[in-house]
This record gives C-alpha cells, sequence and structure tokens, in this order.
C-alpha cells in the first residue's frame, strides 16, 4: 500500500528576469490614445467556453446562513436569473494569475512580506538558552533553572504553605534537590519555609516564571533562581538595541498568529463565563491555557500583571537568553520558543520579480492586465488600464441541471489549510539562478532563509487526477464518507471528517458534523459538465502578448486551470478552449485600412490561424529560453495533475496501524503532526528519511510520504533505536495553531 502523495499546492519557478527574451521584459506600455499600425498589434475579441471537471464553488459569500454552532456559516450558490453565476472579477483574476506565471512576469501582488517568519526551536537548541533577568539600566543577570511542579501529571503540585499555587514573577524562597523545587515560599515570608533537611538538598532565593499550562502533558513551571557566581552585567547601547529589537519582532510575530479574542473572550463550557487567558479548559487547541507574552498588556485585570509593556525594557524582564560565546545573542519568552529566520521572505525575491514601481518597469502581466502603484509610493502615473477585458459570462444550462443542492444544513467543507510560508522547506529553493531546485532535505529549520536562497515562486493547486467515479458522491449507509478507501488509496478529501468518537489506534468517527469557526458549509456546488460562455476584448495586444493568452486558452487535452473557492480539496477543475465562431481579430494594419476609408467593414484576419500562429511564436521563446521552458513545463504538469497518487494535507497515520492500510484524513485536522514528524531529529540533526522538501513537480521527482505518528527515533545509518520510542507531538498555546484552518469563507486561511 502506497504512503506516497501529492501537497494540495505547489510552485511554479520565477526566474530573475535579466535573462529572459526581449519580448518578455520590462517595457513601457503603449498608450490607450491610439492603435499601433503594425501588422502584428492585434485588437478584437475571442470567444471562450469554459467547461467545469470537478465541482466548482461559487458561494454567495453575502447571503451566509448562520448555523447553530457559533462563528460557523453556511453559504448558498451564487445565483443570477436562474442560473449559476460566475463573476467576470473571479475569471480575470484566474487568467492573470496564469499570464503572470507563464510569462515569468513580475508578480502583481507582493505585500505583508517584510517581516521576518517565525519557527519554532528544537529541543536540542532548547538546552542552549538560560534564565535572565534584563534591567532598565542595561544590565542582564544569567540566572539558574529548578523545576517546579505544577501539574497534576507530576502528583501533587508545589504550593506555598498556605495552600495557596504561586503565580508568574512572584519573588520567593525555595528549598531544591537536583534542581527541582521541593517546598517553596514568597520572600516576604521565607520563615514559614521549612530549610534543607537533607545533604543534597539547598535554600535558594529567586523568581517564578509560570507560563501556563499551555501544552497537554505539561508537568513543569520554573524557578528561576540565583547562585554564589550571580553577578549583574553590562551591555553595551549597540547589544542592548539589537536584543531588544529582536525581542519585539518575536513577540509581535507570536501574537499576529493570534487573534485578540480567541485569547482573551474565550468562554468556559455549560454558560460558566468568561474564562481568564490563564485557565486550562481542555487539552484541545485554544482551549489550554496561554502563555502571558501572548496578551499581557491586554489583560483587563491589571492585579495579575506585574508589567505593563513588553518592549522596551521599562521595567525588569524575566526571559530565557541564548547564550555563545560568552555573549547574549537572542531572548526568548519560553523555553522551547519560536525564533526568527535571518531573512524576511522579500530579502530573497530578486528584485525583477517584486512589484512594478515605474512605467519602465511594466512585465508582460502588467501591460496586459493592467497596473497599479503600490499605496503611498507617490508615482505619476500611479495606475495603468489593462488591454484586455472580460465580456459578460453566461451559464449554458439551466439551475436544475447546473447545481447540485445539499439539503438541511448543507455540507460541511474540510478545513483549508491557513498558507505556511515558515515551513521554508516547501517554499524555499537553493538559489536564484535556480527556483526550481528546492532547498536540500533534511536542512534544519534554522538553516532556512538564508541568502542565497529564494522563494519557489507562484503558488499554484495542481489538478487532482484520476479520481474515483464517485469520489464526489455520497456513500450509501451511515458511515462517514470521510473515512471509506474509494481506490485503495483515496479518500473524500473534500468533506469534513465527523467528530473522532476515541482517540488512538485507527480512530472511529461518531455521527455527529464537525460544524465550527474552522471551516465552512455549502448549499450546493456548480456540477461538473456545465458550460459557461464568455468573450475576451484585446486591444493592441502584440504577437507574443497574444500568443500567451491564446496559449492559456488552448492547453492540450486533459489539462486545467483552477477556479474558484477549495482548490486544494479539488473543487474548481475548469476547460478553456476558443470558440472560433465568436473570435474576431484585426491587425493594426488592417485598422489603418479601415480608418482611410471608412466606407467598409473592418477587414478581419484568419482568427483560428492568427491564434494558432501567436501561440508558435509564444512557445518558440520557451525553445529558445531554458528558464521560461521550465516554467512551462511546470505548468503544465500542474494542470495535468498526477493520477497516480492521492493529493491531500499532509497526515500522519495512527501508532500501531497497520502498514498496509490507507491513512484516512484525520478528524482532528491535525495536520502540524506531519511537519513535527518530518523534524524528527537524532544524535546528528534531523533523522534520515526526514527533512522532506516539497518535491517538485517533476516526473521523476521523489514524492512525500505519510509518516507514522511516533515513529520511533532511528540510528544515523537508519536503523531503530531501542527504546526511545518519541511521541505523539502535543497541542500548545504557546503560539501557533499550525496546521489548523484560519477563520474566513470556507476555512481559508490569509493569503500571502
Amino acid at each position: 500500500m502506497t504512503k506516497k502523495f501529492l501537497n494540495p499546492y505547489n510552485f511554479v519557478p520565477a526566474f530573475p528576469r535579466e535573462r529572459l527574451p526581449e519580448e518578455l521584459r520590462d517595457a513601457p506600455p503603449p498608450g490607450h490614445d491610439l492603435l499601433r499600425p503594425e501588422p502584428d498589434r492585434w485588437t478584437g475579441r475571442i470567444g471562450v467556453t469554459l467547461t467545469v471537471e470537478t465541482p466548482l464553488l461559487l458561494p454567495d459569500t453575502a447571503r451566509p446562513t448562520p448555523e447553530h454552532e457559533p462563528g460557523h456559516l453556511v453559504y448558498p450558490v451564487r445565483m443570477r436569473d436562474g442560473r449559476p453565476h460566475l463573476a467576470q472579477t473571479g475569471l480575470k483574476g484566474m487568467l492573470r494569475s496564469a499570464f503572470e506565471m507563464v510569462t515569468n512576469s513580475r508578480m502583481g501582488i507582493f505585500e505583508e512580506h517584510g517581516e521576518r517568519l517565525g519557527y519554532r526551536r528544537s529541543a536540542e537548541e532548547a538546552q542552549q538558552v538560560r534564565p535572565v533577568v534584563l534591567a532598565e539600566n542595561r544590565t542582564v543577570v544569567l540566572l539558574e533553572e529548578a523545576k517546579l511542579p505544577s501539574y497534576p501529571d507530576e502528583g501533587q503540585p508545589v504550593t506555598y504553605p498556605d495552600g495557596s499555587y504561586p503565580q508568574h514573577r512572584d519573588a520567593v524562597v525555595a528549598v531544591i534537590r537536583n534542581d527541582r523545587v521541593l517546598r517553596l515560599a514568597r520572600r516576604q515570608d521565607a520563615g514559614t519555609l521549612r530549610g534543607p533537611e537533607a545533604a543534597n538538598e539547598k535554600q535558594v532565593t529567586g523568581f517564578l516564571y509560570i507560563t501556563g499550562r499551555n501544552i497537554d502533558g505539561k508537568k513543569y513551571e520554573r524557578l528561576f533562581y540565583k547562585t554564589e557566581n550571580t553577578k549583574p552585567r553590562q551591555l553595551d547601547e549597540a547589544q542592548w538595541d539589537q536584543l531588544a529589537a529582536q525581542w519585539e519582532a518575536l513577540i509581535q510575530n507570536y501574537r499576529d498568529a493570534h487573534d485578540l479574542a480567541e485569547i482573551l473572550h474565550r468562554q468556559k463550557d455549560n454558560g460558566g463565563g468568561k474564562a481568564r487567558p490563564t485557565e486550562w479548559l481542555g487539552k484541545e487547541p485554544g482551549r489550554t491555557a496561554w502563555s502571558p507574552h501572548l496578551y499581557e498588556h491586554h489583560v483587563e485585570d491589571p492585579d495579575r500583571i506585574k508589567e505593563d509593556k513588553y518592549l522596551p525594557f521599562r521595567t525588569a524582564l524575566m526571559c530565557w537568553a541564548r547564550y555563545e560565546e560568552n555573549r547574549i545573542t537572542a531572548l526568548y519568552p519560553v523555553k522551547v520558543s519560536r525564533d526568527l529566520y535571518a531573512y524576511a521572505p522579500r530579502d530573497l525575491v530578486d528584485d525583477s520579480l517584486l512589484p512594478a514601481s515605474t512605467f519602465e518597469q511594466l512585465s508582460p502581466a502588467d501591460r496586459v492586465f493592467g497596473w497599479v502603484a503600490a499605496d503611498a509610493s507617490g508615482r505619476r502615473p500611479a495606475a495603468y488600464r489593462g488591454r484586455v477585458r472580460i465580456g459578460p459570462v453566461t451559464c449554458c444550462q439551466e439551475a436544475e441541471q447546473a447545481v447540485r443542492s445539499f439539503p438541511g444544513d448543507g455540507m460541511p467543507l474540510a478545513i483549508l489549510g491557513k498558507p505556511k510560508p515558515e515551513q521554508g522547506g516547501f517554499y524555499l529553493a537553493e538559489s536564484r539562478a535556480r527556483p526550481d531546485e528546492p532547498v536540500g532535505e533534511r536542512t534544519a529549520r534554522s538553516g532556512l532563509y538564508k541568502k542565497p536562497q529564494t522563494l519557489r515562486g507562484r503558488k499554484t493547486y495542481p489538478h487532482h487526477a484520476g479520481l474515483p467515479e464517485t469520489y464526489w458522491e455520497e456513500p450509501e449507509g451511515n458511515g462517514d464518507p470521510t473515512q471509506i478507501p474509494l481506490d485503495g488509496v483515496r479518500f473524500r478529501e473534500f468533506r469534513r471528517p465527523r467528530k473522532p468518537g476515541q482517540t488512538g489506534g485507527d480512530k472511529q468517527t461518531a455521527a455527529e458534523e464537525q460544524r465550527d469557526t474552522q471551516n465552512r458549509s455549502i448549499r450546493g456546488w456548480v456540477e461538473p459538465g456545465t458550460t459557461f460562455r464568455f468573450t475576451i476584448e484585446v486591444r493592441d495586444l502584440d504577437t507574443v502578448e497574444l500568443g500567451a493568452l491564446a496559449w492559456l486558452l488552448s492547453l492540450p487535452p486533459g489539462h486545467f486551470h483552477r477556479l474558484g473557492l477549495g482548490k486544494p480539496l479539488g473543487f474548481g477543475s475548469v476547460r478553456l478552449t476558443v470558440n472560433p465562431d465568436n473570435t474576431e481579430l484585426s491587425s493594426g494594419e488592417q485598422w489603418v485600412s479601415y480608418y482611410r476609408s471608412l466606407n467598409g467593414p473592418l477587414p478581419t484576419a484568419d482568427a483560428e490561424h492568427t491564434l494558432k500562429k501567436a501561440v508558435e511564436t509564444f512557445t518558440a521563446l520557451g525553445e529558445r529560453s531554458r528558464a521560461l521552458g521550465t516554467v512551462l513545463k511546470t505548468f503544465l504538469a500542474a494542470a495535468r495533475g498526477n493520477p497516480d497518487l492521492p493529493v491531500h494535507y499532509p497526515r500522519v497515520s495512527a501508532p500501531g496501524q497497520s502498514p498496509s492500510a490507507p491513512t484516512p484524513p484525520d478528524p482532528d485536522g491535525n495536520s502540524y503532526a506531519w511537519f513535527t514528524e518530518n523534524q524528527r531529529s537524532g544524535k546528528n540533526g534531523i533523522q534520515p528519511g526526514r527533512g522532506r522538501a516539497l518535491p517538485p513537480l517533476a516526473p521523476k521527482a521523489r514524492q512525500l510520504e505519510i509518516y507514522e505518528k511516533g515513529d520511533p527515533s532511528t540510528e544515523e545509518d537508519g536503523r531503530k533505536k531501542k527504546g526511545n520510542k518519541g511521541g505523539a507531538p502535543r497541542r500548545s498555546n504557546r503560539g501557533s495553531h499550525q496546521g489548523r484552518g484560519h477563520r474566513g469563507a470556507g476555512g481559508h486561511g490569509r493569503r500571502r
């Protein structure tokens, strides 16, 4: 039984533009005041037929129906005049995105990528940190740490003599043994503390560092304590400023990962009222306690907070510090913390691919589809109207034939994963010169987002090829449709699994559907086989521009564009074909002849012949340019898909699951577990067989595989180690919901 799978998204590489054929380089666009008279300039219209291959989602987001579950919405199909309505803007966006790819144009939009991304440091890296206190006068004190038993998994938590629980940043005296707290008291109550009673016990003074029960299975908090060798050190101004900037950026990165409401406005079960951020409501994501650095200066109860701002160090700051070569190089709020990559995504993109800032920098996609200068750029002119226009779109079938409806509460869609550029192994290539080659395997997270690496290119969603005929049908019986294998390897990935009825082993799901803020439901979709017709009006396109557009409208059989919501789930594969009967094109030379006489019909060219020759001219550029040839091959590979492998988000199989059994979608939706397993490390870094990068869309690429959850650790030669069975990744509120969908239509995450 194969464990191989295709990721729902991949990339069409984006090469530096300086060495592209001259026709595809930057240039000012033609004016709109006249048509150029050359014989290779084309104006007219192209008739197009769009045929739906896999169900097309056209949700009417303006008319959602609230569901019983708070925050869950159900969308009907968008209709006009009794037929499904496909907006012209959606078609134009699809065509522009594809045109950008195949002409290796500049990116039309590349915002919000100037900040460094964060990643979770490994447990091994966490051993390099020390507890510290930093004060306002640029002094730092290195401390020692002791474990404070705090939660039921470790037996009886250590409390104060009066039975009250320790609080974050409390000043205390404590008795410790082997760096574990046995008993403690507030510093002002030191006289109530029973002192050391054995030779291996000692009394210390320090501060409590309590980040809360932010992870399932957590046992300890920490005591930061002083020793005889504890002495303050003075940091120079440059080092202090560097640490302040690093801390500010890291904390902001943590906080950007969450809506404040999900921290401050949680509700207890059974109408128990509002829950504090520090409260443990359960082990599920979002229900564990939240760490203080995520909310401190937002909390409404100031008595819980002894520091009202996290930056710059206006009051003493307790945290963890990376200590290298007798120097503090970074600060962290928790021991196993996030860290920031060395460079932001924008820093790794070649300047020739960034959005144009002047007319002279416009690439083919800008000149054909239009351009708007970046906000507040102050450029004049600040925009250019495109030279293509999508005409009205008409559905050729009535709703009874074109739309499949889902009664009742509709069908719950699977969670759409939030984009995760933090997973650099999926988003990065080795160099700008070879964006088609992913970063090397077994590259540690700390080795990502470094020069000369670059972004892979433009995201694309490969067609889900080879689906069984019954894939989109509801099976008979009361079983969960997502847990029933169809052809030995595929499952219905588009539907949300029902609630898990048990955990561990081969999970069984209950009868209750999962409808919450993570996903959306639909009341219908546009059926495969439905057709739409529209026109593309073109003005003054040169032969290469027309050829690139015509190439997109005449892909080989079995190749599809992607349109609408839910593309990662297989929805929205559509085929475009030119309708010759509704296509008319005239050259600039023919327009000149027409305007000279004004007493006859406008001469037109043989449209089929013109488009065919234009396509040949465009594809010839791909034969001359290795970069453009690679782009076109990759685009076609995505449009074709791979019928031999299932397409789904990364996931792991349950512990103990038979190796020969296929792995169904996880009812908990925890795709982050695969990324945890992918980073599993051994004595000498990431284990062999792990650290996989996203393979390119190439025939001989080694594909990704489903891992077993909690696979035993292995030696460097790949042999399994005795003992040390690893363990399932734990869920936490330390600051990242990896793998969970984000709020939005259909659970769609924020766009890059």
